[in-house]
């Protein structure tokens, strides 16, 4: 169940965007709310992430569905349900187009929309926006 997405174009390139999704320990740069994070490994499937966010406890999820220089996901497990945060790049003919998304699924899914909704639609366009100025500001 699709809580809420953001897709945005860029003219940084593919690679320069893989290079910012891979780099865990930066994600407080583009992603408000992190104290830091840590990656424990290689980034693939299965690897753990743990993030700190400011005033919260820390966490760790695994790293899925990671498609080099295409996508990922981070999924959280929650009381009864998953959410997973999707981190992707689309090429077509004209453009680069970065989405971020968050998906529910599970037993309490209806709720966690409920109560994510508000913050995530908020927040996924100033994450997608900070995260293309960062790849943009940084090319060559």
């Amino acid at each position: 169940m699709l809580v809420s997405e953001f897709s945005m174009e860029t003219k940084a390139s593919e690679s320069k965007i893989w290079q910012i999704f891979t780099d865990v320990e930066n994600w407080k740069e583009w992603i408000d709310g992190i104290e830091y994070s840590t990656i424990d490994g290689i980034f693939e499937d299965g690897t753990l992430v743990t993030i700190k966010n400011i005033n919260k406890p820390k966490s760790s999820s695994p790293l899925k569905d990671v498609v080099v220089n295409k996508s990922f996901a981070l999924q959280i497990n929650m009381p009864l349900s998953k959410v997973d945060f999707i981190h992707e790049m689309i090429k077509d003919s004209d453009a680069l187009k970065i989405r971020l998304a968050v998906e529910v699924s599970g037993k309490s899914a209806f709720f966690i929309k409920t109560i994510f909704r508000k913050s995530v639609a908020k927040s996924l366009p100033v994450v997608t926006k900070k995260l293309i100025e960062l790849a943009e500001s940084e090319r060559n």
